[in-house]
């Protein structure tokens, strides 16, 4: 049965409810139950603060629920223990029986717990010195906090933040220490976002393992954007921590209950990556009826490619682990461009090599396979639109030869690459061999889908009307843009596109720093979110050897993870190349902080140590500290080395828009590192804004 009030709860809050100990969780679940049915103060066991207009707290034994409410819902903001020696003269409750009148002290100690912890601002040192711990860490309190026997002595081990924050210990063991010395005070708790708790029973099953997580509870423009344009194709943009994901899940809610709906209905649910499939069915599991549910399904846009073609043949190998890479490098390799004369045939290949493997490769994805560019003659008219600058005659050739020559490598190997996959789905429905059609089709992700895949979730519906997208416009600004209903003639979202743009993700600082690495482009829709965060300003060191970027870098995660109050392994290192990244571990590791360099599809986000990553395969990942750094000679391009100023400039626009995904992975903290004699053009300007704290090194 649902609470007669709504649940929320604050991340956080979460968090505490994970460590509560459980053999006193029936107490915690009963109190609950109590407070949601009636909140309001009782002068006993419930009291209001004067910390704030709206904040309350709960008794529960030796701990505090504070909470805030309105008239249909009740915000659960932290569960907070009260310590023996926290207590003026010893006093110290050990059930709920209270006189009735509460004293003096222990009123003014739930104050304490509830206020502002006097954080200081962060500043970078060169020289940083060992930050004691304000208490000293014992055994007999790690086995309050059920701590195993086998970690205790690693962390009793530990006099200072830098030493605790690195202790090879299980992240979530060290959370519970973490939140124990530095509790978040209830007034930064309360501007996290909340979440929504349909019963205590959800809770009961978050504690024990069995729920994922809750439903974000939507503001008021997030809420509007649910039941907006009802009647399709309905686009909504916006950035990481905007919350447009979670705007999608409640879309599908809005559509199976519009009205004049007959109850058949059936939805598709779209993610780019089989990483969120598991979460969003978890999520629509909440909120749907389980008849509603029924008639969802959630899966990748690959999966639904797959099951169309081998609706119609057993398909062969299909490509896996990187393999379609490797193709394309050996082919390219061995690759000689044809041209009529020597001096042409030097002039196309000198050209061509300037080029990056992945701007090639997302020629080819994008524009040749994307498009379904089946001729050299289509492709030397078709229209690049966001690929910055046209290529040349003489250059598409040499272009449209390596994609016909990598193909070719590929059929020979027998692969089947998802391309293809996507290309012949599409090319089954439209010849109507596929009949499975979905009255609604809601994507999530979708700036990274080809026009291949955008037009096959186009026919899978069953109207234009029925069509929801969500897209990060953040994240959709990789060199190789098309216009929607060039994709496809059913994608006319004119006046149907709203833009959501607050982020309760990342800070202020980062966003306006990060901005500040490209330049306006006409059509561009990356714009500023208005963040509800605040925070360090972002660091730009330069003047350095490139032989101590580690070093440097081993700093400023050790003094922003100490500042966060979080494990040195919540941060990661992104680079421009594999071989700089794995350097640049090894000397990371070597100033003291463990780290790693892992390739894109070997990523492990639960492993203890710090991730070093290309810029390329942090794509769509977020890390609360983050350092971008080997940007050294012969990883960026320098004008004097194009003969073309039209390639320089396509690729240093590609360059840009690379940095700045790589920086918005940044959710608090962020540092970029130029080297002593770095020549990058963006990097040299970012001096001249005052979105940077510079620091220069002697």
């Amino acid at each position: 049965m649902k609470s007669v009030r709504e649940i929320n709860i604050k991340p956080s809050c979460m968090k505490e409810i994970q460590v509560y100990p459980a053999a006193q969780s029936a107490q915690l679940w009963e109190k609950i139950n109590f407070l949601v049915n009636d909140p309001l103060p009782d002068g006993k066991l419930k009291k209001k603060l004067q910390v704030s207009d709206n904040l309350y707290r709960l008794r529960v034994g030796d701990y505090r629920i504070f909470y805030s409410f309105g008239e249909n819902w009740v915000s659960l903001l932290g569960l907070r223990r009260r310590q023996e020696d926290t207590y003026k003269g010893g006093l110290k409750s050990t059930d709920d029986s209270t006189p009735e009148k509460m004293p003096e002290e222990e009123l003014e100690l739930d104050e304490l717990l509830a206020r502002e912890n006097n954080k200081k601002e962060f500043t970078f040192d060169k020289k940083p010195q060992q930050t004691l711990l304000y208490r000293q860490i014992t055994a007999e309190w790690l086995h309050e906090l059920n701590v195993p026997t086998v970690y205790i002595p690693m962390l009793v081990s530990c006099t200072s933040e830098e030493s605790l924050l690195g202790v090879q210990v299980p992240p979530e063991i060290l959370e519970t220490l973490l939140d124990n010395l530095f509790p978040p005070p209830i007034e930064e708790v309360v501007k996290q976002p909340d979440f929504i708790v349909q019963d205590t029973e959800d809770l009961v099953r978050y504690k024990e393992r069995g729920l994922i997580s809750f439903l974000l509870k939507l503001d008021e423009g997030q809420k509007r954007l649910t039941e907006w344009a009802l009647n399709g194709p309905t686009l909504v943009k916006g950035g990481a921590g905007t919350g447009k994901s979670t705007v999608a899940l409640y879309r599908v809610k809005a559509l199976l209950e519009r009205p004049g709906a007959s109850g058949n209905e059936k939805v598709l649910f779209t993610t780019y990556t089989r990483a969120l499939i598991a979460a969003s069915e978890q999520l629509l599991k909440q909120l749907l009826t389980p008849e509603q549910y029924t008639r969802v399904r959630v899966s990748t846009c690959d999966q639904i490619a797959r099951e169309i073609v081998s609706g119609r043949r057993k398909l062969g190998t299909v490509e896996h682990s990187g393999i379609i890479t490797q193709i394309f490098k050996e082919t390219r390799a061995n690759f000689k461009v044809s041209a009529p004369t020597a001096f042409d045939r030097s002039l196309r290949q000198k050209t061509l090599d300037r080029i990056s493997d992945r701007y090639l490769k997302e020629e080819f994805d994008w524009i040749l396979s994307g498009r379904g560019i089946e001729s050299l003659e289509e492709y030397l008219k078709a229209p690049r639109p966001g690929r910055g600058h046209a290529f040349r005659a003489g250059l598409r050739e040499a272009v449209w030869e390596l994609y016909q020559a990598f193909n070719g490598e590929v059929k020979k190997r027998g692969i089947e690459s998802f391309i293809c996959i996507r290309k012949e789905a599409l090319d089954l429905v439209r010849e109507a061999k596929w009949s499975n059609h979905f009255d609604y089709v809601v994507v999530d992700e979708v700036q990274d889908l080809t026009p291949t895949v955008l037009c096959l979730m186009a026919e899978v519906c069953k109207s234009a009307e029925g069509l929801f997208f969500a897209s990060d416009v953040k994240q959709s600004i990789y060199s190789r843009n098309y216009t929607w209903s060039t994709a496809h003639p059913r994608l006319q979202f004119k006046g149907r596109t709203s833009l959501l743009k607050k982020n309760y993700r990342s800070t202020a600082e980062i966003d306006k720093a990060a901005f500040d690495i490209l330049e306006k482009e006409e059509g561009g829709d990356v714009v500023l979110s208005e963040s509800l965060h605040n925070g360090a300003m972002p660091i730009l060191l330069a003047g350095i050897e490139s032989a101590a970027q580690g070093e440097w870098a081993a700093k400023f995660i050790m003094q922003m993870s100490r500042h966060l109050r979080m494990k040195t392994s919540t941060a990661a290192v992104l680079v421009p190349t594999k071989d700089i990244g794995t350097r640049l571990a090894k000397e990371i590791s070597e100033a003291g902080i463990p780290a790693q360099y892992f390739p894109g599809r070997d990523l492990d986000l639960k492993r203890d140590i710090v991730k070093v990553l290309t810029l390329h395969s942090a794509k769509g990942l977020e890390f609360p500290v983050v350092v971008v750094c080997g940007i050294e000679e012969g990883t960026y391009p320098v004008r004097e080395d194009f003969d073309e100023e039209e390639v320089y400039l396509e690729r240093m626009r590609h360059e840009r828009k690379l940095l700045y995904v790589g920086m918005t992975r940044a959710m608090r903290g962020l540092m970029l590192i130029r080297n002593k004699g770095c020549g990058h053009e963006a990097l040299i300007n970012l001096i001249k804004t005052d979105n940077w704290h510079v620091e220069e090194v002697a």
